[in-house]
């Protein structure tokens, strides 16, 4: 795989000044929320960041009621400043008691769509709830749903997956309710010609009480297994076996807690196996902790490799590569609890976070995602196709947009592919013809914000904002524009990589190596040098001699013409700089 990442906003940065950088393993959020919405009447649940109306900006959808009350479905639409309302500027026409959402291209038209589950039907704890499907119509959700399951369930959680392998979005209902003890069989709704059959094409066998669920390639084999969080029993793992589903778990959980509330899945070690975040919630039982399950070789563990001392009301958890070093971060929430951050050391975690909020509110749902566009890439992932798989993953999720696949120099149209942004796969209804080169251009972030739901009456929504674009950008060239700096080869590089650069005079030459933020990582050049073609090549260590991990740096070179005293010539600087990507 080849990757090369591209920023055009910052394509020939020019110098370099750093506003109040961060120190080393500091988390790049305030303790106190950015943002605070003011609609304090919703109960909160269900969140995403979602480019609803197309226009390049995250906008947050969120679904309220619980088990609260009936309310709508909102959305927050960015001001396309890095902003959002204090107020939902869109709501359904529509009310329920709404748990979780799943955002994707169900049509595949270009714009996403909202499924949301029902939780209680509408007197209550003593009726079922359904899943419904809000459709996007050029940038515009429907204000009532445009698809609803004709069967009924208690349901808290959807998520979009291809479980048939055929390049659609299929839809993965958890279901269950544990408080008055009504089980349910988790389903699969299946995606016919971009619209969802309406009843269920896939049960499990047994019933369970699920309160979320996702999808990954747990063992490499090129498919999408399903797992979902259970509370009263533990978490399972249903195997995909060439495009189908099987019908009882391949994998479920052994250690004592087992009431589960959220999960989240990432590869925290780098091993290229996917990983399983839970949080536990102690308020029916269980000992309320956060923890992780590690994938050994395509299988997981069956108890948790780490968890938190945190022992309570346990809710939100997600991954995120908050410090964009390659290691994936655990942001964690509670009822009535603070937002915990814990940092990732090379696929290990302390067991006190890093990071606590000033908040302390009924926290639900927490989703990343770079809202102010203050961090975007655009990356271009290059693989060759054996000629059987479907399944390819991008690195840096949440994706912030997919622009374009190419089969060599061929576009490939919606019709043949559907995709994840949060965990950020895509999956192709047809293999790709062996040999033939896969080019995939997408937006990341290496900044990446989160937003939290609180169904908590008394306080809104919130967002964090990432602080780690402390980047201010000036042009210096003052002296000839003869000279140049290229772009380092290999980019991106795991062991060496060269840079060169071109002198029109003797100067004296400055060639530093800085991480994201602005830290100084290694100093490369740093004397007179002659005119002409150099080159300088950089190992990926720092200037301790210890190596540096996985991420975006940047490259800077200023030159400065040095004048002997009583000299009649004229100072002069220049100052270009450039990005790199090492990947470990």
């Amino acid at each position: 795989m080849s990757v090369i990442l591209k920023r055009p906003v910052l394509t020939a940065v020019t110098l370099l000044s750093f506003s109040s950088p961060l120190i080393l393993g500091q988390v790049p959020f305030s303790t106190k929320p950015d943002w605070i919405s003011s609609d304090i009447s919703n109960y909160s649940t269900g969140a995403a960041w979602a480019d609803i109306n197309g226009d390049g900006w995250l906008d947050l959808v969120v679904a309220n009621g619980n088990d609260k009350a009936r309310q709508h479905v909102t959305v927050y639409y960015n001001t396309a400043t890095g902003a959002l309302p204090k107020s939902p500027d869109w709501q359904s026409d529509d009310i329920d008691y709404h748990g979780h959402i799943a955002v994707g291209d169900v049509n595949r038209d270009g714009f996403p769509d909202v499924a949301v589950s029902v939780y209680l039907g509408f007197t209550g704890f003593n009726k079922k709830g359904n899943v419904k499907l809000y459709m996007n119509q050029n940038g515009t959700l429907s204000l009532r749903p445009g698809w609803t399951s004709k069967d009924v369930m208690y349901t808290f959680s959807c998520a979009f997956g291809d479980a048939d392998g055929d390049g659609d979005l299929d839809l993965a209902v958890a279901g269950g309710e544990s408080y008055n003890l009504h089980p349910e069989q988790n389903r699969i709704y299946f995606n016919n010609g971009g619209v969802l059959d309406s009843l269920p094409s896939w049960k499990s066998s047994g019933e369970s009480y699920s309160y979320d669920v996702d999808w990954a390639d747990f063992d490499n084999d090129g498919d999408l297994d399903l797992v979902f969080a259970n509370e009263k029993g533990p978490n399972q793992i249903f195997e995909n076996s060439g495009s189908a589903i099987e019908t009882s778990p391949v994998w479920i959980s052994a250690d004592e807690s087992q009431y589960a509330n959220s999960l989240y899945v990432g590869d925290v070690n780098n091993d290229g196996y996917v990983d399983l975040a839970v949080s536990d919630n102690n308020q029916l039982g269980g000992s309320g902790h956060f923890k992780i399950y590690l994938n050994q070789n395509g299988t997981l563990d069956s108890t948790p490799f780490w968890f938190s001392d945190f022992s309570d009301y346990g809710s939100g958890i997600v991954f995120s590569d908050i410090e964009f070093d390659g290691d994936l971060d655990l942001i964690t929430g509670g009822w009535w609890e603070p937002c915990r951050i814990y940092i990732n050391e090379s696929g290990t975690f302390k067991t006190t976070p890093q990071w606590t909020s000033t908040t302390n509110s009924v926290v639900e749902a927490i989703v990343p995602g770079d809202y102010d566009n203050d961090g975007l890439d655009t990356m271009t992932v290059n693989y060759v196709s054996n000629g059987s798989q479907k399944l390819f993953y991008l690195p840096f999720p949440p994706i912030q947009r997919l622009l374009y696949i190419l089969f060599e120099d061929d576009t490939v149209s919606l019709d043949h592919y559907c995709f994840d942004l949060e965990d950020g796969w895509v999956s192709f209804g047809t293999a790709p013809w062996s040999g033939v080169t896969i080019s995939m251009t997408a937006v990341v972030s290496y900044d990446l914000d989160f937003a939290v739901t609180n169904w908590d009456p008394t306080v809104g929504n919130y967002v964090f904002v990432n602080r780690s674009s402390s980047i201010d950008v000036e042009d210096v060239s003052i002296l000839s524009d003869e000279f140049q700096l290229s772009q380092n080869y290999p980019n991106p590089f795991n062991q060496v990589t060269t840079i060169q650069y071109s002198l029109p005079e003797r100067v004296h030459v400055k060639l530093v190596i800085y991480d994201i933020i602005g830290r100084q990582v290694r100093t490369l050049v740093e004397e007179m040098e002659e005119p002409g073609y150099q080159s300088v090549i950089w190992d990926g260590n720092d200037d301790l001699g210890e190596p540096v991990g996985t991420g975006v740096y940047l490259y800077r070179i200023s030159a400065h013409r040095v004048l002997r005293t009583g000299s009649s010539g004229q100072a002069g600087e220049f100052a270009r700089t450039k990005k790199l990507l090492l990947l470990k």
